[in-house]
């Protein structure tokens, strides 16, 4: 497993700019959704060029913020990066629902395997930080009940790593 955080970071800082210096401007004051949808087409395939290609992984696409099902990339894992415990915000039902609030709250890095959805942000007509990676508990041993579920967990707080090799 590789470590690509790098180059994740690389593509948050380029579609973070990109949203939030021409893109908000223009679907923020009219709440317009078609614009968003028409930054998210821009920012899939700035991941293509930004992080898939890079890897030689070009079947790995990011689903669009506005996919209420995701499809999680099983080559990209995310690990919590606090030893004494990383925030994480799980989501409280399956299917999922738009609440994080399920009682588990911290993870260490052995707890949980983490599998990529895809960048979240509450807001998404309005300014954008990209704070959080949107993941699917793919395991934990500690906690078996969260498996399946959605989670938000701090991009600050996480590794990306990549395989050549679906888990």
């Amino acid at each position: 497993m590789v470590d690509v955080t790098p180059l994740f970071s690389s593509y948050r800082e380029c579609v973070r700019d990109l949203w939030n210096t021409y893109f908000r401007p223009l679907a923020e004051p009219t709440q317009d959704w078609d614009v968003r949808d028409e930054f998210d087409a821009i920012s899939l395939s700035l991941f293509s060029s930004l992080v898939s290609q890079p890897l030689s992984a070009s079947d790995n696409k990011l689903a669009p913020a506005w996919s209420a099902e995701p499809t999680p990339l099983p080559r990209f894992r995310v690990v919590p990066a606090i030893e004494l415990g990383t925030p994480i915000f799980v989501n409280r039902d399956l299917p999922r629902s738009g609440y994080w609030d399920h009682p588990i709250s911290l993870v260490r890095p052995g707890d949980v395997e983490l599998q990529l959805l895809r960048f979240f942000d509450f807001d998404q007509i309005g300014c954008r930080d990209y704070d959080y990676l949107e993941v699917v508990i793919h395991a934990s041993a500690p906690h078996p009940e969260i498996v399946g579920r959605a989670a938000l967990i701090e991009f600050s707080h996480a590794k990306i790593f990549f395989s050549r090799t679906a888990a």
